[in-house]
């Protein structure tokens, strides 16, 4: 689904929070917020099994843990990405959500993540890149129970042809116009 509206609406908000308060508004802010709030549709996406007594059984957390990917530097140059979890993000507004956002990403950038920054996580968005790429591997952790796919999956370039009308690149194509 083109994002079209999302990409200018962001630029409206951002315009308004230059001229006013400061801070910017990111695609993860939107798409992380937009996650939670459909959770209230659709809670069973909030929902995780374990086995009790040999059997499957589903467990319904009492709350919405928005799991955050943060890429930092490592040692040596290497790169490290890391998930902490925003907790209780159904019971937030978007100021709130964008603020808890915001004191993660502190936490993370200046080494103040304590393991329960890490634990309880129940649904996280997964971005294989807005601008595309060939594969992308999420991971679902103990206790979570959904990942959502957010960006834009390519075929790879050895199956990619010339576009025709019934092709998955011509439905790219007329997505991107």
């Amino acid at each position: 689904m083109p994002a079209k509206l999302l990409a200018d609406n962001r630029i409206v908000i951002n315009s308004q929070l230059k001229r006013t308060r400061g801070g910017k508004i990111s695609f993860t802010h939107l798409i992380g917020y937009a996650v939670v709030k459909a959770m209230a549709d659709f809670p069973g996406m909030n929902k995780h099994f374990v086995e009790t007594d040999g059997k499957p059984t589903a467990v319904a957390p009492a709350h919405v843990n928005l799991g955050l990917a943060i890429d930092l530097p490592g040692k040596d140059g290497q790169r490290s990405l890391v998930v902490a979890s925003i907790k209780g993000c159904e019971a937030m507004n978007f100021a709130q959500f964008w603020s808890a956002y915001e004191d993660m990403i502190r936490k993370a950038r200046t080494g103040s993540l304590k393991a329960e920054d890490f634990a309880g996580t129940t649904i996280s968005p997964d971005q294989p890149g807005h601008l595309g790429t060939n594969h992308s591997v999420p991971r679902l952790m103990s206790g979570q129970g959904t990942i959502v796919g957010v960006g834009a999956l390519e075929y790879p370039a050895s199956f990619q042809g010339p576009a025709t009308s019934g092709s998955p690149s011509s439905a790219s194509a007329r997505s991107s116009r």
